[in-house]
């Protein structure tokens, strides 16, 4: 099978960006696969990983949401590659679609497009909504979500029939659970960009008051983004900064969520995020909102917690009880590490090629 992967762009090291790069290398062991990137802007960590197995990604240098000059360059990548597949990441659908419409190579071909997004924040423009809803009602055209919930959602925002899921995949090779709970170095771990929907102006007024009760308190900002130096300006409001530490872009944060009790998710909304699986892998305790898909991967007091958005009575009251009590969870520790192998990339791309193999 020759497939062809297209991504939007690799910056800056989100989620989405994550997922794409380690679908990508584990996809290139069952297939022959080619990798295109449309945005010439990338995080060379990325491209560093893609070649590690012998992926060399071809970098386009597309400049606005609608390029038809960077659709007539892919569509050349497609009438020479010939691919049976084709798979889409994040902003590269339409883009694919354009490329597709005058295309000399004649055989259909089925165009995957995996989202990670619900469909209203996916479709933020009126445009986007009436395109992509155009799109993924044509037969060769496959939306596949992330996680139940966003099946559910995307069938009935699109208007189609079945949305098939396949769950996140995450590279679990760096996240161990070699140290027991009550030996880490972080109470919590938050991994994630520093964009309004991860919520972090709940969180740091949030720590603020888990201090009080936790006095021991140590937390970890893994991350960057746009918010970054606004969150760091609201901390040092807060007075939280001699405790909860900006770690800052990461390439390997499993160094951190190795060494954290807690992985927490404030999020506004979710998918199916990566950074909960990864904590589990880690066999850390999961703290999180109830948002998206969180709560088909989250069982209440089985492999962690949750609390509604922006309920900070609830937090912490989970937190508090969970850290001063941190021995009896050990079993739910050993539990999640477990659990979290159900979730791994060399999983989830197997069950890729099967989808591929079905249409």
């Amino acid at each position: 099978m020759k497939v062809l992967e297209v991504i939007s762009n690799l910056y800056p090291t989100g989620g989405g960006e994550t997922f794409a790069v380690n679908l990508s290398r584990e996809l290139s062991s069952m297939c022959e696969l080619k990798v295109v990137i449309l945005y010439s802007k990338y995080k060379q960590y990325f491209v560093d990983r893609l070649k590690e197995k012998g992926i060399e990604p071809i970098v386009l240098n597309k400049q606005k949401h609608f390029d038809l000059k960077n659709a007539k360059d892919l569509r050349k990548i497609i009438n020479e590659f010939k691919p049976d597949v084709i798979h889409t990441e994040n902003n590269a659908l339409i883009p694919t679609y354009l490329a597709l419409r005058k295309t000399k190579y004649k055989k259909t071909i089925n165009v995957f497009h995996t989202m990670h997004l619900k469909p209203d924040a996916e479709c933020s423009k009126k445009i986007l909504s009436m395109l992509f809803k155009h799109i993924l009602r044509k037969d060769n055209y496959i939306a596949v979500a992330i996680s139940k919930r966003l099946s559910v959602d995307s069938a009935s925002y699109y208007k189609i029939k079945n949305v098939p899921f396949i769950n996140n995949g995450v590279n679990l090779d760096p996240f161990n659970n070699d140290l027991l709970l009550s030996k880490r170095k972080y109470d919590i771990v938050v991994v994630g960009r520093f964009s309004k929907e991860k919520n972090h102006k709940f969180l740091i007024p949030a720590f603020a008051e888990l201090k009080k009760i936790v006095p021991s308190l140590k937390v970890a900002l893994v991350g960057g983004g746009e918010l970054f130096d606004e969150i760091k300006e609201l901390a040092k409001q807060h007075n939280v900064l001699d405790f909860v530490d900006f770690k800052g872009i990461m390439n390997s944060p499993a160094e951190v969520v190795n060494d954290s009790k807690i992985i927490l998710l404030g999020s506004l909304f979710e998918a199916n995020p990566l950074s909960l699986l990864e904590g589990m892998s880690s066999g850390c305790i999961v703290v999180s909102t109830n948002v998206g898909g969180v709560s088909d991967i989250i069982k209440e007091g089985e492999n962690g917690f949750l609390f509604e958005v922006n309920d900070q009575s609830k937090f912490l009251s989970i937190v508090s009880t969970v850290l001063n009590n941190i021995n009896s969870y050990q079993n739910m520790s050993k539990h999640n590490a477990v659990y979290s192998k159900n979730f791994s990339m060399n999983k989830c791309a197997k069950d890729y090629i099967e989808l591929f193999n079905k249409y």
